[in-house]
């Protein structure tokens, strides 16, 4: 039986399908062939026999049966091969195709899950280890603080013992603070300048060490002439390295000169350690520094001024608990831990060429502005 010449590429599997068709029709009709031929010699030689036994005659009719239910089963299984649907066969092939795709699929599916499953498995394995480590450390770390708490305990036993041996003190007084009354100064009042550092009191002569610097400078402009043209100013590369080679001081204070912009001279009040008056000196009537400082501050003449840095608080409560005590008014300016006391000096000595005239002159006609709130 030859295979018949494909009609187009397309067909091509298709053609082989028919063609197989067509080979296993032509093999079940040999073997219906054979069948129908056995059939016929069992006839045959049934008839031929001139003896007939009804038990033969009953296996023959069995078998004659059993025949005959094979050839209807052939016949029921062979197909026309011009009945055949090309297009459904090939419609079928194309379900088939796709079938085994989406096996091919969700077994490559299957095998990458198995595959995250193999992974979440070991991690969950370094986990349980982890947790494991875990649970001994905190098992460990709970034998630890329960020694340390039946310590504490035994220690707080020791100090509650101690404490009910120990006498009782009395309270300290009451401290007794005004409220505050932000105010302007007296008219004609001066500011006595204090610096609360390092929990100690420090007064300021700033008047004295501005006057000093004053002085100073101006014997340095004298001395290298810098003031001969008034256009060109006083020129700070000259000014300004004499200048901050100055040095001053008093019993309280280190004075350094420096230069503002390259154009104001400024000094610097460095507070000398331990110079200071605390607590116990201010509390004492007979102290050098109630004696030679406080004792000078007329109260009609004079309010005080305090700059604290946050690690003074306490001293300048007492030196503000003493002027009140002595009637003398005065108010404070909390200041940063790295704040330092700086002022101008007198003389209006101004570095570089003058300024140019403001394009708007203050009115004169302007009201005053009212005076700072220095005292409270």
């Amino acid at each position: 039986m030859t295979r018949r010449p494909p009609a187009e590429d397309d067909d091509g599997g298709l053609d082989s399908l028919l063609d197989t068709m067509t080979n296993v029709v032509g093999i079940l009709v040999l073997v219906l062939i054979v069948t129908q031929m056995s059939v016929a010699e069992v006839v045959t030689r049934v008839t031929s026999e001139s003896t007939i036994d009804e038990e033969q005659v009953e296996e023959l009719q069995k078998k004659l049966i059993a025949k005959k239910q094979e050839a209807f089963e052939l016949n029921r299984i062979l197909v026309d091969p011009l009945d055949i649907d090309a297009d459904a066969q090939q419609a079928e092939l194309q379900k088939s195709k796709e079938l085994l795709e989406r096996r091919k699929k969700n077994l490559a599916q299957r095998k990458q899950q198995m595959n995250e499953f193999a992974i979440k498995i070991e991690s969950d394995r370094e986990i349980a280890k982890k947790n494991a480590a875990e649970i001994a450390n905190t098992k460990e770390q709970r034998e630890k603080m329960k020694a340390l708490l039946t310590t504490s305990l035994e220690r707080k036993a020791e100090l509650e013992a101690i404490l009910d041996k120990t006498p009782r003190r009395q309270a300290p007084p009451d401290i007794q603070v005004s409220i505050p009354n932000p105010r302007p100064a007296p008219p004609g009042a001066k500011q006595a300048t204090f610096v609360c550092v390092n929990n100690l009191v420090y007064p300021v002569n700033a008047e004295f060490f501005r006057k000093r610097a004053e002085i100073k400078a101006k014997a340095i402009i004298q001395r290298l002439g810098l003031d001969r043209d008034p256009a060109a100013g006083i020129d700070p590369e000259k000014f300004t390295p004499l200048y901050e080679k100055l040095k001053d001081q008093d019993d309280f204070f280190d004075v350094e000169y420096y230069v503002q912009s390259n154009t104001w001279p400024r000094i610097r009040l460095i507070p000398r350690e331990g110079r200071g008056a605390n607590e116990s000196v201010l509390a004492t009537p007979r102290s050098k520094f109630r004696r030679e400082v406080l004792s000078q501050l007329d109260i009609s003449k004079y309010y005080g001024r305090f700059y604290v840095l946050p690690d003074s608080f306490d001293v300048y409560v007492a030196a503000r608990r003493l002027f009140s005590d002595q009637g003398v008014l005065a108010g404070w300016e909390p200041q940063n831990a790295d704040w330092v006391y700086t002022s101008h000096i007198d003389g209006g000595i101004r570095l570089g060429p003058p300024p140019p005239p403001p394009k708007n002159p203050p009115d004169p006609n302007a009201p005053k502005p009212k005076p700072a709130s220095v005292i409270d």
